[in-house]
């Protein structure tokens, strides 16, 4: 039985025209989907991350006594820092996710305040924003008369430091943060609250045990932009600097207009801070 002939298979091999085809088709590819992005891009630019400004209230406008709002549309807050122009800075904190910044102290009123934030966008890319803004002035004001006062008057072992203020004060704890003593020999007393004559209200500090003479005494009194309650403002820092005379015996009324003492000593000074 005759059987026929076995076929023989030849390897296929392509073509050099095939192969470069073959080679050029990812190409052709990889430079499409770039076109495509590169359209895409062009269609939908990259959108920076917008600052604004206002009131915690939502305000667009910052009045004295409001808490001051940064918020970032498009990215979040990741530093924000915002400054007087005496380099102090409102310390606050971030919510909703680092969208919203929020001071916790109060906007002192006709000043203005310096704004830095850093933010970032979902991509990852870092930027800043400078911005700027003026509060504005109040109608309502109070003030303050200091005591030992600024005229020539004798500072002795006695002598208390009270701050009797012209119109009532419903929030004594923040005016109170604001007051600080500090003397040179560390010595130790503490703040009380009493009604001055005609009811007006004063704060008084007494050392412990009485002053030392020659004891140098500086009372800061950083009142400016505090609500003393009902929108009645402060508008001024304050300062008192004395040093302690040598006298033992000395008669302090607080709601008299001198003091009596008998001997010598030193003429405190006053200053104020800008502001009203």
């Amino acid at each position: 039985m005759s059987q026929s002939p076995a076929r023989s298979f030849r390897p296929f091999r392509p073509s050099r025209s095939l192969c470069a085809a073959l080679v050029l088709m990812p190409v052709l590819g990889v430079g499409a989907l770039a076109a495509c992005d590169a359209a895409k891009a062009s269609a939908s630019p990259e959108r920076p991350v917008k600052v604004a400004l206002g009131s915690a209230g939502g305000h667009p406008t910052v009045q004295a006594g409001d808490r001051l709002r940064v918020s970032a549309d498009g990215g979040v807050l990741t530093e924000v820092t915002v400054t007087d122009p005496r380099g102090r800075q409102l310390v606050g904190g971030f919510s909703r996710g680092g969208t919203v910044w929020t001071s916790r102290a109060k906007a002192a009123p006709d000043t203005k305040y310096s704004v830095l934030a850093l933010t970032r966008d979902p991509e990852g890319a870092r930027s800043e924003a400078k911005e700027s803004l003026t509060t504005g002035k109040v109608a309502k004001r109070n003030r303050v008369v200091f005591s030992p006062r600024p005229q020539g008057e004798v500072v002795g072992v006695g002598d208390p430091i009270a701050l009797t203020f012209a119109y009532p004060v419903g929030n004594k704890a923040a005016v109170e943060r604001r007051l600080e003593v500090v003397t040179d020999n560390r010595t130790e007393g503490a703040w009380t609250w009493e009604s001055a004559r005609g009811g007006r209200d004063r704060i008084v500090w007494r050392p412990e045990g009485g002053w030392k003479p020659g004891t140098k005494v500086t009372l800061r009194a950083e009142l400016n932009g505090v609500d003393s309650g009902g929108g009645r403002f402060f508008t001024k820092d304050y300062g008192l600097r004395f040093t302690v005379g040598r006298s033992p015996a000395v008669k302090a009324d607080l709601d008299a207009d001198a003091y009596i003492t008998p001997g010598l000593g030193l003429t405190p000074a006053l200053w104020q801070g800008p502001g009203g």
